[in-house]
């Protein structure tokens, strides 16, 4: 269903990142708008 797929959705994008220097993919998006 829809709200399956944004909890997964937010699950995923929430989660600390290696590769993203323990950054969740949220903050560097986030940052990212900023400039």
């Amino acid at each position: 269903s829809d709200y399956q797929l944004v909890q997964l959705n937010w699950y995923l994008n929430s989660r600390p990142l290696k590769c993203l220097n323990w950054h969740t993919p949220i903050e560097i998006f986030l940052l990212n708008l900023r400039y």
